[in-house]
């Protein structure tokens, strides 16, 4: 106990210390901060407020953000030493996050997993160089050949929800989140989807495990100290958990790379000629580009950024669907119309599915998967009416102000129509995927694979939800945690 008061007693000095530093260099500069947050105390600034919402984060990013739009769109927080400068604001958002390219060092708490030169972590020229090497793997070309793994996919989701047909609510998101991991798996590792359900099972657990892990060592700060973290037998379990997920990937890349050694062409899974996104990176970093450590680094990325953001994207489509029978209609409609009442959608289709398209974007706007962006401001960057300070951090959550319910005003409410005619600005400020230059890199890649999964179902089934109850966490994804369920009904 006289160990654990005595590292604790340094750590406290420790952050009085850094707190004053951080004061004077703050008083040094010249740019007026915007209204501060409200519950600023001497020396520890907020990070009361964050040790009272540590459990809660999705209600601390709510507050944060209702409070933000309600002074104005631009705010500013203490923790500690550090600057944050928090922004609902979509102009401010947009200038923010393009001027703004380096991650926060939060999320450098991945590196143990991801490497320090992933495409998620990096920064400055190594993310510039690595971006424009992977961004032919994700070309709507090679979307398109993922289209029939995609359509297998999603008929095989729908038989699944079979049993559920006028049996009453019950959680979809479940089998969501298996149909996205499989299809990832299958599409960035090559793998069979016979085996894939297998391997994703795993690879979820560890990978979640591994996300609560990190998260709480961010939230609870004394936890980054390298002696308590071990002390409590957290870094003996995060070790683990990183040679589960190393494990895995590195055993696809060495069969892999074998293969291609021994010219043993497995390119093709269930009889589809798509190419998954291993060999891709594999042919474009054969000028020794990257290294097999960093193509593993990168698949895993792949992974790691897509593997719940689709599957919690659709879940949240279904339950807007089944509390809007009127949009679901009009969706319904216009899948009949494209892609008929049997058949696979194909490429033509993709562009034609204008209104699916609108129902994806709107949702994305009501209820975000990524509710909010985290940077650091490396140098001062003007904003409409303040200027961020080089060395803070900001906190952008341009949609977070609309995620309170599908009624009430007109910002609030689910209408894809308003998509139909959106012009190049509201589609500028979007930030459904991102905002700036380090936008989602897979955006294609979902937007089709939701399009394929939409389509198929609302053929099948007339969906039911009811939204008064539904209740969301975060950690790097907002979630769903209760009153999401959903009731199915065979169109006849």
């Amino acid at each position: 106990m006289t160990m654990l008061t005595g590292i604790l007693s340094v750590c406290v000095l420790c952050l009085v210390w850094l707190t004053l530093k951080g004061w004077r260099r703050a008083r040094s500069s010249e740019h007026k901060l915007p209204p501060a947050m409200d519950g600023e105390l001497p020396i520890i600034g907020h990070m009361h407020i964050v040790i009272y919402y540590v459990t809660n984060i999705y209600k601390f990013m709510k507050t944060l953000s209702d409070e933000c739009a309600q002074k104005g769109g631009v705010m500013y927080g203490k923790f500690g030493s550090e600057l944050y400068y928090f922004i609902t604001d979509p102009q401010d958002s947009l200038i923010a996050a393009s001027a703004c390219l380096n991650r926060n060092y939060a999320y450098n708490l991945a590196k143990v997993w991801l490497g320090n030169n992933s495409l998620v972590l990096s920064g400055g020229e190594t993310w510039k160089n690595r971006r424009k090497l992977l961004n032919p793997a994700f070309s709507l070309p090679v979307i398109h050949g993922f289209l029939d793994v995609f359509n297998s996919q999603a008929k095989k989701l729908i038989n699944e929800f079979k049993p559920y047909v006028g049996k009453g609510p019950f959680d979809h998101s479940v089998y969501f989140l298996k149909t996205s991991s499989e299809t990832l798996c299958v599409g960035t590792f090559g793998i069979n989807p016979r085996e894939a359900a297998e391997f994703t099972e795993k690879y979820e657990k560890a990978l979640f495990d591994l996300i609560r892990l990190l998260i709480k060592k961010f939230l609870r700060f004394w936890l980054q100290n390298r002696l308590i973290y071990k002390l409590f037998g957290l870094k003996k379990k995060e070790d683990e958990l990183v040679h589960t997920l190393h494990s895995m990937s590195e055993k696809v890349l060495q069969e892999k790379l074998h293969d291609r050694k021994n010219k043993v062409l497995k390119t093709q899974t269930n009889g589809t000629g798509y190419r998954p996104f291993l060999d891709l990176i594999l042919d474009l970093s054969e000028n020794g580009a990257l290294t097999d450590r960093e193509i593993r680094e990168e698949t895993d990325t792949i992974i790691f950024t897509g593997i719940e953001s689709t599957s919690n994207q659709l879940t949240y489509i279904l339950l807007l669907l089944g509390a809007h029978p009127d949009v679901q209609n009009k969706l319904y409609e216009e899948v009949l119309d494209i892609v008929g009442a049997e058949r696979d959608v194909v490429k033509d289709d993709l562009n034609k599915l204008v209104y699916t398209n609108a129902v994806i974007m709107e949702s994305l706007r009501v209820l975000p998967t990524v509710p909010l962006i985290l940077r650091s401001v490396g140098q001062d960057v003007k904003l409409k009416n303040y200027t961020m300070r080089a060395g803070s951090h900001c906190l952008i959550f341009p949609l977070m102000p609309n995620v309170k319910s599908t009624s009430g005003t007109e910002s609030d409410q689910f209408r894809p129509e308003r998509w139909l005619n959106a012009d190049s600005k509201t589609q500028q400020e979007f930030a459904g995927f991102g905002l700036g230059k380090r936008a989602c890199l897979g955006r294609t890649y979902a937007i089709v694979m939701m399009k394929v999964v939409l389509a198929h179902f609302i053929r099948q089934y007339r969906v039911q939800a009811d939204m008064s109850q539904l209740q969301l966490s975060a950690d790097f994804a907002m979630k769903p945690v209760s009153g999401h369920e959903i009731s199915i009904e065979r169109r006849t």
